[in-house]
């Protein structure tokens, strides 16, 4: 049985191409989840690496990637 390829991502694609247009398949910029990933890590090893609080880690790394997001959103509008 063949697969059925995605006519509108296909469509989208020649599109794209047709335009002189790089299609994006990947970028280097982290994402939301890694950012707070990595700020949560650094939490964790700036109070000591203790175990059992990852969840609040994870929380104010959030917290702060997110307020970051939201300042710089504000400083380009």
């Amino acid at each position: 049985m063949k697969k059925q390829r995605n006519i509108k991502q296909t469509d989208t694609n020649k599109a794209t191409r047709k335009a002189g247009l790089k299609t994006i398949t990947q970028t280097n910029a982290p994402t939301i989840d890694g950012r707070i990933r990595q700020r949560a890590h650094e939490i964790h090893q700036a109070r000591g690496s203790a175990p059992g609080q990852d969840l609040d880690d994870w929380l104010q790394a959030e917290r702060e990637i997110k307020s970051e997001m939201q300042k710089a959103s504000n400083a380009q509008a």
